[in-house]
């Protein structure tokens, strides 16, 4: 007996989808395994073969401009590096990277930026055109900014007459990346230059290094800064700003969120009163602090002219943005205005620095 079918015959129980493409980090940890031990073996003794072509590869597929490397550990022996190199942009994805890596063990351990490697300053460099650079002969003069948090700093050696500005410059900056490593760069040192002739004060590159663990002991905990303006014929301005306000503290915020709160009673000067201070910072510690979630920091706010603007920095990738609106949208004592944009380097409290 044949039987004819009045159509095609239904499949039952399939579905067809295009494959979901995976996050490169989580691909990234679970191919590192499968190399660890190749790495471990060309450390030890050479014989890279297609390593570094293969991380290289890894890495950008996470992001194009990262930068990876292979160096000592400071607590383990060895330790993969993958810093955004400076870039405030790739901050987040770096930290991103770090979040997921496995715990540090005696072999390995995991960083998102350059770590300190004081060795190198009694190594002799080549800078290109066959000149090179004894850099035990390097010298630093420096002085603190107590108002930003920071060290001025510039970099000397005698070789320096000779060369370019721009040659000056990359190894002012690589020696300072060596003595304090990349964050401890891009949070304490501000101003940097580099002479020609040895500036008055030139020391010794470690002695800078004690200088800068000085500063990093008293900003154990975090302080505030209180700041005062009156812009011509406009009302004064009152600031309160935490010190170091540096982005890199906060490699995952990368989201300004200004949350900006009417207060009705205030002084001759537009500052808020006594009551109505009392409202804002139960607010701020109330609401606007529970929306955060871990996920946000307040590191500024500015007051003027019966209006208090609170900048919050957040993770884009979270909530913590929407939450903080809803948590505004609460404020009793007149109609909050809240922001939001991206901005990894902190630009919108680069006044506040």
């Amino acid at each position: 007996m044949t039987q004819t079918l009045a159509g095609p015959p239904r499949l039952r129980g399939m579905i067809f989808s295009r494959g979901r493409k995976q996050d490169p980090i989580v691909e990234f940890w679970a191919w590192w395994p499968t190399i660890r031990p190749a790495v471990v073996a060309a450390i030890a003794g050479g014989g890279w073969g297609s390593i570094a072509e293969d991380v290289s590869k890894r890495v950008a597929a996470i992001h194009k401009e990262l930068a990876w490397e292979f160096s000592a550990g400071r607590e383990s022996r060895h330790a993969l590096v993958v810093s955004p190199s400076g870039n405030a942009e790739l901050r987040a994805v770096a930290a991103r990277w770090a979040a997921l890596a496995p715990a540090a063990d005696p072999e390995f351990e995991y960083h998102t930026s350059r770590q300190p490697d004081h060795s190198t300053l009694t190594a002799t460099i080549e800078i290109g055109g066959g000149v090179k650079l004894d850099m035990s002969q390097l010298r630093f003069a420096f002085q603190r900014d107590d108002g930003a948090a920071a060290i001025d700093v510039v970099g000397y050696h005698p070789m320096f007459r000779k060369l370019q500005e721009t040659v000056r410059g990359q190894v002012t900056f690589l020696a300072l990346d060596w003595l304090l490593g990349e964050e401890g760069v891009e949070t304490w040192v501000g101003a940097v230059e580099f002479a020609a002739d040895e500036p008055a004060g030139a020391r010794d590159p470690l002695d800078l290094v004690a200088a800068v663990d000085t500063l990093r002991e008293e900003y154990r905990e975090p302080q505030w800064v209180i700041m005062r303006a009156t812009p011509p014929g406009a009302p004064m301005i009152l600031a309160l700003a935490v010190r170091p306000l540096r982005s890199v503290r906060w490699p995952r915020f990368d989201t300004h969120v200004p949350v900006s709160l009417p207060f009705p009673h205030r002084t001759d000067e537009g500052l808020p009163d006594t009551a109505s201070l009392e409202a804002l910072r139960d607010f701020e510690d109330g609401p606007l602090a529970a929306a955060l979630h871990g996920d946000g920091e307040l590191v500024a706010h500015e007051s003027s002219d019966g209006v208090r603007t609170l900048h919050y920095y957040v993770d884009g990738t979270t909530s913590a943005g929407a939450d903080l609106a809803a948590a505004a949208a609460t404020w009793q004592l007149g109609r909050a205005q809240v922001g939001r944009a991206h901005d990894p380097g902190f630009e919108a409290v680069a006044h506040l620095s």
